[in-house]
């Protein structure tokens, strides 16, 4: 039954709050209500909504200058958003509050009313101040009664299992370095990898003689550590005349064919032509050849 009747109480409550502004509408306002929820149950943190709607024979509603602001109403009440929605000539005012008074016991609260101005004629509605009944969460008196402490300490939270994934996290990091090395050890940036890796040294060498822009020194030392880089492959000096057999005994480089066969006459106009023309290998190319052999190079056995 108490809950009927609590209920009941709200009722007449919010039909009173409703019906008692009716009475004094001001010119040009059909209606006026103000809507409330409970006035009863409530604890710190929660939210209270009012609706308050009003009703006009222009439709102009409220002025917009005299509806409430949001932010702090006092050290305990918060007003947390307010929102207008218009349905024809009438229009609905939403508010939410929120509470933060902590009471030690069942405690009344007043929620501040206010007035709006009505659109155009300025003629004033008050909206009421709205009590209600805040309670305590917990009861402190019946834990001391009974000699049990007022409040318990917090659960220790367990702790996670983070074994596996430190584990992983090793293996994951072994993994990224045996990639990083692999890496390093195919680019032949490690020292102990160098040793026939001799393309790979003629790529950086050009790498740096192309900051030369192509003079005839640079293109000239370019050409040569490339030719150190082939002979150094074959073992001995390599020759135009001799790239066949050179194939034959060094198939990584086969597909290359073409393009070293191009390197080595652009070589020879540049180092026993008589008036050539300027060979149409520059250093950017060269490097690029270089950088293919290089990747030949890792293919061999």
């Amino acid at each position: 039954m108490l809950p009927v009747l609590r209920h009941s109480i709200s009722l007449l409550l919010g039909l009173w709050c409703c019906l008692a502004p009716a009475a004094e509408l001001p010119p040009g306002v059909r209606a006026f209500a103000f809507d409330t929820p409970r006035a009863f149950g409530y604890v710190i943190g929660d939210l209270i909504h009012h609706d308050v709607w009003i009703e006009t024979e222009t439709g102009q509603g409220m002025d917009a200058a005299s509806l409430p602001r949001e932010g702090w109403i006092n050290r305990w009440l918060m007003l947390r958003r307010v929102a207008v929605r218009r349905e024809g000539n009438r229009q609905t005012l939403q508010l939410e509050y929120q509470t933060f008074y902590a009471p030690l016991e069942v405690k009344n609260l007043t929620i501040p009313g206010f007035e709006l101005h009505v659109a155009g004629s300025g003629e004033r509605l008050t909206v009421p101040d709205w009590t209600f009944t805040t309670a305590p969460i917990r009861e402190l008196s019946v834990w001391r009664a009974e000699g049990l402490p007022p409040m318990r300490p917090d659960a220790v939270p367990a702790r996670l299992p983070t074994e596996g994934l430190a584990a992983a996290s090793a293996g994951f990091g072994l993994a990224a370095a045996g990639a990083l090395a692999w890496w390093a050890y195919l680019s032949a940036w490690l020292p102990f990898a160098w040793r026939g890796r001799h393309f790979a040294a003629a790529w950086r060498e050009l790498r740096r003689l192309r900051r030369q822009e192509d003079s005839r020194g640079a293109l000239e030392s370019g050409f040569s550590c490339l030719h150190q880089a082939f002979n150094r492959t074959l073992g001995e000096p390599l020759f135009i005349e001799g790239l066949d057999a050179f194939f034959r005994g060094h198939p990584a480089y086969a597909p290359l064919r073409n393009e070293i066969r191009d390197f080595f006459r652009a070589s020879y106009e540049v180092f026993f032509g008589e008036g050539a023309p300027r060979p149409p290998f520059d250093l950017r190319r060269m490097e690029a050849l270089a950088r293919a052999c290089q990747l030949a190079e890792r293919r061999r056995p």
